[in-house]
């Protein structure tokens, strides 16, 4: 599984880096504003916060310390934001308090968001030889009517996963040298001193219908360590959420 995310974590690099510069726009199902009439309660569900330390020669390694910060600056973020939505009854997501079945479901939602958010981010926001129009005009995905299991009676989850790699002296000294040499010979190069994505998925809970999407991807532009830069990002994606 670990090998697995670190696939998808080098393939969101590339098509991030091959795409606009900046953040995309959301996707949003058609049924969305017919589906959001009818809610009255949310649960975030926070299905991964990875950051790694990437040294001299590229080699990632997980900082569980750092990776927890991380959360817990995500999480703040997002229910600072859910909190300017009153009429919204948010509900806490209390991992620990899982039955066995509910948290092999949830290893099991985990594994496929990541396979559903590839595909998003390839064939809605990827190259234009990648992309599929018609998911774009009708953006139609799913995690499934099992995600129900984790909801706790609501009417809405929001899922959100997050990657962020934090490079060390030795790789940006690394890499400087790279630009120079680059510079020198005329090869136009960009800098790769970390990756962070961010992906938020509203999902309806009794289909497991995705029904507003969106992500930020940027090599070295933000920081989840830190709460500030955090709050920053998550106003970013919120921006246009449609709650």
């Amino acid at each position: 599984m670990k090998a697995y995310h670190r696939v998808i974590a080098f393939l969101f690099a590339g098509l991030l880096l091959s795409a606009c510069a900046t953040a995309p726009s959301y996707r949003a199902n058609p049924q969305l504003t017919e589906k959001l009439e009818k809610t009255k309660s949310i649960m975030v569900v926070p299905l991964k916060t990875d950051v790694y330390q990437v040294n001299a020669g590229g080699v990632q390694e997980k900082m569980d310390a750092w990776s927890s910060q991380a959360r817990n600056n995500v999480m703040t973020a997002i229910q600072d934001e859910l909190a300017r939505k009153p009429m919204i009854f948010v509900k806490t997501f209390e991992e620990t308090l899982l039955s066995d079945s509910q948290r092999a479901n949830l290893e099991e939602t985990r594994a496929l968001f990541d396979a559903v958010n590839y595909a998003i981010i390839v064939h809605t926001y990827g190259p234009p030889e990648l992309q599929f129009p018609g998911k774009i005009s009708n953006f139609s995905y799913s995690m499934g009517k099992d995600v129900k299991a984790l909801s706790r009676d609501t009417d809405i989850m929001l899922f959100v996963s997050c990657s962020d790699q934090i490079a060390t002296a030795g790789r940006k000294a690394v890499q400087a040298g790279s630009l120079i040499l680059g510079a020198l010979v005329g090869v136009q190069m960009v800098p790769m001193y970390g990756m962070t994505t961010v992906s938020i998925a509203l999902v309806e809970s009794d289909t497991g219908t995705i029904l507003w999407y969106n992500y930020h991807g940027s090599p070295g532009d933000h920081d989840l360590r830190d709460p500030i830069n955090t709050t920053t990002l998550i106003k970013q994606l919120f921006k246009d959420f449609p709650m």
